[in-house]
């Protein structure tokens, strides 16, 4: 409510952002809906550490995904690494294919700052049809990051949009 009036033009909702962000529940994404108009964009991350899953922790958060775009979610937010922090293109083109067969937006999250090759992951993320990557350009803060961000803008922003985050201050 209170990014809404403070004129934010979309929301991520997750839980726990002390721990860099987690999966909210269903009912907080059912009342944050009610009560405001802009889109809101819900987190996928089953728990917090690396970005590489279990099969359970893959099937909880597709039903979570499932889940919240039946209830309205306008886009979903999530970051699959496989155990050599490579893209794992796998889950993130199921994930992409369940937002764009719903026709919500498929964000990855900063998982990408924890892949190894940033040229190479961008090239994957846009190969699945991610709509947005939600990164600090691969360091601790947007502004130690903007070397390589402007990079990723210069090459890759006609293909795949870019949400600057970490540190980023008015």
């Amino acid at each position: 409510i209170i990014a809404q009036s403070k004129g934010a033009d979309r929301i991520e909702l997750n839980n726990a952002i002390h721990l860099g962000g987690l999966t909210p529940s269903l009912a907080s994404l059912i009342l944050a809906k009610e009560q405001v108009e802009i889109p809101i964009i819900t987190m996928l991350r089953a728990r917090p550490g690396g970005f590489f899953y279990n099969e359970e922790e893959l099937e909880t958060m597709y039903l979570d995904a499932k889940l919240f775009i039946e209830h309205g979610a306008d886009g979903i937010v999530f970051g699959f690494l496989n155990d050599d922090a490579s893209i794992d293109i796998e889950n993130t083109k199921k994930f992409v294919d369940l937002a764009h067969e719903n026709n919500v937006e498929a964000i990855f999250h900063r998982a990408f700052d924890r892949a190894n090759d940033p040229i190479q992951e961008i090239e994957d993320l846009i190969e699945c049809g991610v709509d947005r990557v939600l990164t600090s350009g691969q360091m601790s803060s947007a502004d130690l990051g903007i070397d390589l961000l402007a990079k990723l803008n210069a090459d890759y922003g006609d293909k795949i949009g870019f949400c600057v985050g970490a540190g980023v201050r008015s």
